[in-house]
């Protein structure tokens, strides 16, 4: 280039020369032009677009020579043979692995054979042909290419003579003209090729029985799928058909149970058919298809155990067949639903007969009386059933369900009929029965009413006997109607009747006309001996009450007034006349049924009331007498102790019988004043009562020999021993009214007072005794410990309470010396029990609150002593409660000694073992101050799992107000504090606790340092970040607390620099403000715009946490 233009040399182009004007126009020119958008990019597209064209021709070559070389179908060694192959594989389309025959119906026995046969029989032999013409195939394709790479390889001396590509080294071969180099080179690089190919192809075997094995797995599936599908086919096919007549598939009986219409086989038995046998068969077989790839044959082609295609497992993933299979199920489910329904019908209809046939007992119902209409009733039913039966429907055809009830009718059938034949039966029996009762009836009427009698009861009778019969005789009439509408039922059901019950059935008929005659002939015969009967009935009623009345005055003379009579023998003539006057009072209302019958007036009874009460009164003044008379010679005469020394006498007794004897003197005197009888019963009684205080005392059941031998002492009386020498011989009050036990009467009564006192402490201390019997401690087992403690004692306590302060009262009692010993052994027993419940509680109590302190190993460990200490009293617990466990008796538990020392050395261990605990906690709150805001037990918690730090988190808010939980790494290394809202702080430095070989307090006090620290650090970089961020970012950037104090500096920075003059940073302030005045208002405006920020933030969406940081700020900028 110069002055004058430019030149253009170009290598074999001539130069050419350009004026300066030309070339900056034609460089002015292309600029413009290069400016615009396609003629700028215009070379470089082109360029792109040649490259681009090239590269995409020479892609295609490529890759269709390596499909050439790959594809086995382009190859002519393997084309031919491919095809064969295919064309065994196609043959498995005709290959069948379930098949049914649409147009037929199956059990599901005969389904399930007919597909094990399909496998068996033709599936299975059809696939190992189809694998045999394969084989012979792949066979033949191997020999030959194998056979075709031994002679390539026998015809190259060496490897070097196929890598020259200058033919110098290629055989000549022997005389003959020698051949140009480039036929050489040309013979040398097709020889090179085809030896290439040749090897290739012996290498790509492998591939093809691979490729074979696939083709062939894969029609084996489809075989497969086209067998499930022809299955769901099959099972749906039914449904479109419009032919009412066609059958189903399955052949399924209905059939009644308790609980409603059962199908056999079931629903669940055809599914399993289905997938146990059908589907999972065609899986069976599509997985039990041989395998060319893994035949012996072929194992040489490849290297080691060769892996493919596992049918079984794309068979139970296939997305298709999986569907269908449920399509499948789905079907049988959805007829059984709809068979349901069709079968409801039946239910309904024919339910009650099934229900009927499982309940009606034969004999029960025979057994059970019934009326005529009853059984109409049950024949007409029984016949209405058996008609609705023979319409019954038996065939439905519901999708592949082809429902058969024929068996269900066969088995309701045989129940009407039974039912009606017995029934029939029953009826005829029931006639017959009917007959010959109501025939006898009928004749023994006839028999009774043909007897004329003439004595004057046989009269009567026969009147009451006519009267009743003509009563009877519209019932008789009635029966005899039921009988006939009995044999005209059997008639009308078509029932034969013998000929023997028809001949009483005539039979009755003539009955029941003599049974008219005779009542016509009876009431003439009435009407002619009425009035003779009627006199002579007269006469024995005033023959009657003339001997009353010669009783009446019996009563008031003779022997029945004469006191000094033995009143035994007076009391038996006055019973034996009581019976007397008895059988008059009957023989007397005989008489007045009679007198009503004949319809004239009947006897009043006066004089027989009379006699019975005067009879009555007499007896019952004499009956006194001799029964005072007799208990009184029993009590007084009689010995008053048994052979164990008790009391015979019941003195209450004694007192009742002698007021009650008195109370009946006073009112027969009060009715006979004169009356001589009355007069004895008085005097003997009025005797008795003399010694009735006598019999009061000897008679105290509390008296015992110390008060017997008291008292003979005081009367002066010798009454010797028994025999054996223990207890007193018999003696009784008669015996000691001869020692003036009258005058003595007082000296008795202060014994038999001191006895009563000494009985009553006596049974009071029984009582108490026995209230303890059965009573036991309750003793349940505590929780995880395999121990057990003690339940509820409020009643044993209660008890004990109580007891105490009457044993107590009962030794403060003037009667209790001959006691003494025994309440003495009893008030120290149960002191005993006290103080062992006193201490057993205050044990059990102190050991539930350590054992599960002392149940850490990590307490055991930081407390030795203590530890060693409380195992000593676990054994003395444990073995205790064991003992109550097996023996729970208070009083047996009270008795033992040993067991209280025990216990009270206990309570003394962990007296101590308390001292060393609070001790202890004392030590770690001092190491950890903040633990005095935990309570022992949270202490102990924390303590107790020294290897889990985490276990510290919920006692950390008590610890660290503003700390709700802290960070654990997996390691549990802490790393972060957390508050309650969530917002999480870091440490500014990790905290490893596992290195505090377990004392919590240790880490516990570096996680203190820690929190001040961290917080410092994060407020001086919150103080950093607050100059560099918008200040609604930087709010939601830093802890609430950080936000606080960064903001209250700053805020404090700008007012203090605006007071002493400086300008606020960032504030304006207004031209022409001077001072503080200014400077102020500009920290005020900026304050409010960011309150103003803060507030548009707030109504948008923020998370809780920032909600709450917002919220808490806000205080601060107003």
């Amino acid at each position: 280039m110069s002055a004058n233009g430019v030149m253009t040399i170009r290598k074999g182009i001539q130069a050419e020369f350009v004026p300066m004007a030309a070339w900056v126009r034609q460089h002015s020119l292309f600029d413009l032009i290069s400016n615009i958008g396609f003629f700028r990019k215009y070379v470089t597209g082109r360029a792109f677009r040649r490259w681009h064209k090239g590269v995409r021709r020479k892609n295609f070559k490529r890759v269709r020579q390596v499909v050439q070389s790959r594809l086995f179908a382009a190859r002519s060694t393997f084309a031919g043979a491919l095809r064969e192959i295919q064309a065994a594989v196609a043959e498995l389309q005709n290959v069948h692995f379930a098949w049914a025959n649409p147009n037929h119906m199956y059990s599901l026995q005969e389904y399930g054979e007919l597909q094990v046969q399909t496998r068996e029989q033709k599936a299975k032999p059809a696939l190992d042909s189809i694998v045999d013409k394969i084989q012979k195939v792949l066979e033949r394709l191997c020999r030959e290419v194998q056979a075709q790479a031994v002679l390539y390889q026998d015809s190259i001396r060496n490897a070097s003579e196929l890598e020259d590509i200058t033919g110098v080294e290629l055989f000549q071969g022997g005389g003959g003209r020698p051949r140009p180099m480039v036929v050489i080179k040309q013979e040398k690089l097709e020889r090179a090729a085809n030896y290439a190919r040749v090897m290739d192809e012996l290498s790509q075997l492998g591939i093809f029985v691979r490729l074979v094995d696939y083709l062939f797995v894969e029609g084996v599936m489809a075989c497969a799928v086209a067998g499930v599908e022809g299955l769901l086919a099959l099972l749906t096919v039914h449904k479109q058909q419009t032919d009412k007549q066609a059958k189903a598939l399955f052949q399924v009986f209905v059939s009644f149970e308790p609980k409603g219409v059962a199908f056999s086989p079931n629903e669940a038995a055809i599914l399993n058919e289905l997938n146990a046998n059908a589907l999972e068969g065609i899986i069976s077989v599509a997985q039990g298809a041989p395998r060319l790839l893994f035949m012996r044959g072929y194992a040489h082609l490849f290297e080691g155990k060769p892996s493919g295609l596992n049918t079984l497992n794309i068979l139970r993933n296939m997305p298709h067949l999986t569907a269908l299979r449920a399509a499948i199920n789905q079907t049988v489910i959805d007829d059984f639903s709809a068979a349901r329904e069709a079968v409801r019908e039946l239910d309904i209809g024919y339910r009650k007969i099934w229900d009927f046939g499982r309940t009606w007992d034969p004999d029960a119902y025979a057994a059970q009386p019934r009326s005529l209409s009853e059984i109409r009733r049950d024949l007409v039913l029984q016949r209405n059933w058996k008609g609705s039966l023979d319409r019954m429907k038996t065939n439905m055809a519901i999708g592949c369900l082809q429902l058969d009830a024929k068996p269900l009718r066969a088995e309701l059938a045989p129940i009407t009929a039974a039912a009606l034949e017995r029934i029939k039966l029953l009826l005829l029996n029931m006639a017959r029965q009917a007959t010959l009762a109501l025939l006898d009836d009928v004749t023994a009427r006839v028999q009774m009413l043909s007897a004329h009698p003439t004595q004057l009861d046989e009269f009567v009778n026969y009147m009451v006997l006519h009267t009743a019969q003509l009563d009877d005789r519209k019932l008789l009439s009635s029966q005899a109607g039921q009988v006939d509408d009995m044999y005209e039922s059997l008639a009308a059901h078509e029932q034969k009747v013998p000929t023997a019950d028809q001949v009483k059935h005539d039979d009755l008929t003539e009955a029941l006309a003599a049974f008219q005659v005779q009542l016509t002939e009876g009431k003439e015969f009435i009407a002619d001996h009425k009035e003779e009967e009627l006199t002579t009935l007269n006469a024995n009623v005033t023959a009657l009450n003339e001997e009353l009345q010669g009783i009446i005055a019996s009563l008031h003379t003779d022997k029945f007034v004469d006191a000094k009579l033995d009143p035994d023998e007076v009391t038996a003539d006055l019973e034996a006349l009581l019976q007397h006057i008895s059988g008059l009072g009957e023989a007397q209302a005989l008489y007045n049924q009679y007198l009503t019958l004949f319809e004239a007036p009947t006897d009043d009874l006066s004089t027989l009331m009379l006699a019975e009460k005067v009879a009555n009164s007499r007896y019952q003044l004499w009956r006194s007498v001799r029964d005072f008379l007799e208990q009184s010679h029993a009590w007084t005469e009689e010995p008053i102790l048994d052979d164990d020394g008790a009391v015979l006498l019941n003195v209450e007794m004694v007192r009742q019988e002698v007021e009650d004897y008195a109370a009946k003197a006073y009112k027969a005197a009060k009715a006979n004043k004169d009356d001589p009888v009355v007069a004895r019963l008085k005097d003997i009684i009025d005797d008795f009562k003399e010694l009735l205080p006598l019999v009061e005392e000897l008679g105290n059941p509390a008296l015992q020999a110390r008060h017997w031998h008291e008292i003979f002492d005081i009367i002066k009386a010798d009454i010797p021993p028994t025999e054996t020498g223990e207890g007193l011989g018999p003696f009784s009050i008669r015996h000691l009214l001869q020692y003036d036990l009258l005058e003595q009467l007082d000296k008795l009564q202060v014994v038999g007072a001191a006895a009563s006192k000494e009985a009553a402490l006596e049974k009071a201390l029984i009582k108490m005794q026995s209230d303890w019997e059965g009573l036991t401690l309750r003793v349940v087992e505590y929780k995880d410990t395999e121990t057990y403690v003690v339940g509820g004692t409020d009643e044993v306590q209660s008890l004990l309470d109580d007891q105490v302060v009457k044993t107590q009262a009962m030794r403060a009692s003037p009667f209790i010396k001959p006691l003494e010993a025994g309440v003495t052994s009893w008030e120290r027993l149960l002191l005993a029990a006290q103080e062992l419940l006193d201490n057993w509680l205050t044990c059990q109590a102190t050991w539930q609150y350590l054992e599960p302190i002392f149940s850490s190993p990590d307490i055991i460990k930081q407390m030795p002593e203590e530890g060693e200490k409380f195992i000593q009293v676990d054994t003395t617990w444990r073995d205790v409660m064991e003992a109550a466990h097996s023996t729970p008796n208070v009083l047996a538990l009270a008795k033992d000694p040993e067991r209280l020392i025990r216990l009270e050395e206990a309570n003394k261990l962990l007296e101590e073992i308390q001292k060393g605990l609070a001790a202890y906690l004392e030590l770690k709150r001092l190491a950890f101050p903040r633990f005095f805001f935990l309570s022992n037990d949270e202490i102990l918690e924390v303590l107790s799992e020294t290897k889990d730090p985490t276990r510290v988190q919920p006692h950390l808010k008590k610890c660290f107000e503003g700390i709700d939980k802290l960070q654990f790494q997996p390691n549990t290394d802490i790393t972060g504090m957390m508050s309650v809202e969530g917002e999480l702080v870091p440490l500014k430095t990790r905290i490893k606790p596992s290195e505090a070989n377990g004392s919590v307090e240790k880490w516990l006090v570096q996680v203190e340092c820690g929190m001040i620290e961290s917080l410092q650090e994060v407020c001086k970089q919150g103080i950093a970040a607050y100059a560099n961020s918008p200040r609604a970012a930087w709010v939601l950037q830093w802890p609430g607390q950080v936000v606080l104090a960064v903001s209250a500096i700053y805020w404090t920075q700008d007012v203090a620099a605006a007071m002493i003059g400086q300008q606020a940073e960032g504030a304006d302030v207004p031209n022409g403000s001077a001072g503080g005045k200014g400077m102020l208002a500009a920290v005020a405006d900026k304050c409010t715009a960011q309150l103003m920020e803060v507030m548009g933030l707030v109504r948008g969406e923020l998370s809780k946490l920032n909600r709450s940081v917002y919220h808490s700020t806000q205080p601060l900028l107003v």
